[in-house]
């Protein structure tokens, strides 16, 4: 059997008004615990999504690791050129 909200509702209105407190903790309890849970599983799907690369992304790294400074563009041309290219 499902239960619904009116059957909650239905049993919180048999308690003693000293224990609703208590199980207005618990909701909040259980409430973080699923909210954690799901954040946790989001992170470490995003994660595992991160370091999954192609072939040509994983040989366009190794072909960086070998640069040296020079082959870098400076940091004010490529302002400028995005500001051309943008309008920016």
């Amino acid at each position: 059997m499902e239960i619904t909200i009116k059957d909650l509702e239905n049993n919180l209105k048999t308690l003693p008004k000293e224990l609703l407190g208590n199980v207005n903790d618990y909701i909040d309890f259980l409430k973080e615990k699923y909210l954690n849970k799901e954040k946790n599983n989001s992170s470490e799907r995003m994660q595992e999504e991160t370091f999954k690369l192609t072939e040509n992304q994983k040989k366009n790294l190794d072909h960086q690791e070998n640069l040296d400074d020079s082959e870098f563009q400076d940091h004010d041309e490529f302002l400028a050129e995005l500001k051309n290219e943008y309008g920016l």
